[in-house]
């Protein structure tokens, strides 16, 4: 009876020290190697760690770890970082032959980094990345007798300076799982737990636009309206095609003319039009969402041209495409198509507090954020994408800003649970990258729209 007794409690033990191997983010965990060199690699003097060599080990389930050091101009690093392997094409005249060789990243899920100051050798913070993404981490970072925790997204913070309940040096040998367990109430793990296998309709939409794109010839101001015709969203007439010198021309039939807001009206009429019967209507997209005093700054400048081209017209192809899938005539107020939420926490900057880090109304979100915020909508909305209305530097008075450009996003998580996004603006695709570099100080206003398999765009042939 009394081995009996004995067995359990070893049992629960064993299982108490695999558990730290294993979590429910299904990525390398190396706290039984890190609790072997915490005397060494983790605490000892710099001068003392700069002698070691790189060192392989493995952890109770047979994952193969790293441990190494690497050295800036103020900071020198431990990294304890998962195996990797990457398939290498050695190409040797004509023969090619693929060779798949071991790596280590910094970045990789799993991967844990120690930053000390170079000059002192005091722990600075700790680096815990759990996402197939190298920018989607924790940072622990101890101040006085507590540990303070972020959650790094892409450069922006999903949370930011949240207490841990834990002394810093815990973080030297504590599982993921255990940090998980603690931060459970505290950290926004919704934000960034990826569920894959739900971007089925979203995918199959971004391929068909993919697919038609070679026959789609950007004109400026020209859309086709609910019975196909092709008409000027300006005047509401007929479209005139008009060559380079101004003589008009014929259309090609096998091509569609498209401006960048009619290039979102031909895709939301793809989901439209197979349920109704016909497209969207002109007049219906232009009609004025945001409110304004008609004799202030902004109403004055309106008399001209509208401010809100672009944001009216996202705004009501979203309310268009929602009211047909939903049977009920709604606006975007109604339907709360507006993507308005703050997901991250203010950035201090000296004093002040950076504005642009969240949701302004009827601009949107800063450019440099909307990775992030893209990020955020694919893992909480799998199943929408979004019309973006671009704010920016009026083409005649850059310091008066104008919606004059939209463009629509479609995020979603690979096989892998890696994060992805494919954008399309003026009948073209353009990376995210590209996008950002390209909209620098602007912001996006997003709308979202359910995606559809059923999505049967007009195309000529």
């Amino acid at each position: 009876m009394k081995k009996k007794c004995l067995f359990f409690p070893l049992l629960l033990l064993f299982f108490s020290s695999v558990s730290a191997d294993y979590n429910r983010f299904l990525i390398p965990d190396s706290a039984e190697i890190r609790r072997t060199i915490v005397d060494s690699w983790i605490s000892a003097p710099i001068s003392e760690v700069r002698g070691y060599s790189e060192d392989l080990r493995k952890n109770r389930v047979g994952e193969i770890f790293q441990i190494r050091m690497e050295e800036t101009e103020t900071e020198f690093a431990v990294i304890v970082a998962p195996r990797s392997v990457l398939d290498v094409d050695l190409i040797n005249g004509d023969n090619h032959r693929i060779v798949r060789a071991a790596v280590y990243p910094q970045g990789a899920a799993g991967s844990w980094v120690l930053f000390r100051d170079k000059k002192s050798g005091k722990p600075l913070r700790v680096e815990w990345h759990f996402s197939p993404d190298s920018d989607v981490f924790l940072v622990f970072r101890p101040q006085g007798q507590k540990t303070l925790v972020d959650m790094s997204i892409f450069g922006s913070f999903a949370a930011r300076s949240v207490p841990l309940g834990i002394p810093f040096e815990r973080i030297y040998t504590v599982g993921f799982q255990e940090v998980r367990d603690l931060t459970q109430k505290t950290l926004p793990w919704e934000k960034v737990s990826v569920e894959k296998g739900l971007y089925r309709d979203s995918l199959i939409m971004a391929g068909i636009i993919k697919e038609n794109l070679d026959s789609i010839i950007f004109s400026e101001d020209a859309c086709y309206d609910f019975d196909g015709k092709l008409k000027s969203i300006l005047t509401g007439g007929s479209y005139v095609l008009k060559n380079s010198s101004g003589f008009e021309i014929k259309p090609d039939e096998k091509k569609l003319y498209l401006s960048g807001a009619g290039f979102l009206k031909w895709i939301i009429d793809g989901i439209v039009e197979p349920v109704s019967g016909m497209g969207t209507k002109i007049p219906d997209l232009t009609v004025p969402t945001v409110e304004f005093d008609s004799v202030g700054k902004i109403g004055v400048k309106s008399q001209d041209w509208n401010l809100y081209f672009t944001l009216d017209w996202c705004r009501n192809l979203a309310s268009k495409a929602y009211s047909v899938r939903s049977r009920r005539n709604a606006d975007f107020k109604s339907a709360g198509l507006d993507v308005n939420q703050n997901h991250f926490a203010s950035e201090s900057l000296g004093a002040k507090v950076a504005s642009s880090n969240g949701y302004i109304r009827n601009t949107g979100y800063s450019v440099e954020k909307i990775k992030s915020v893209l990020y955020v909508l694919a893992v909480t909305e799998p199943s929408w994408f979004y019309l973006g209305a671009v704010r920016q530097g009026s083409y005649l008075k850059p310091d008066e800003f104008v919606f004059n450009d939209c463009a629509v996003f479609f995020p979603y998580f690979d096989s892998n649970g890696k994060f992805g996004c494919f954008i399309f603006e003026q009948g073209r695709e353009i990376s995210l990258a590209n996008f950002i570099e390209r909209y620098r100080n602007c912001y996006v206003h997003l709308e979202r729209v359910k995606a559809s398999e059923a999505f049967f765009p007009y195309e000529k042939k």
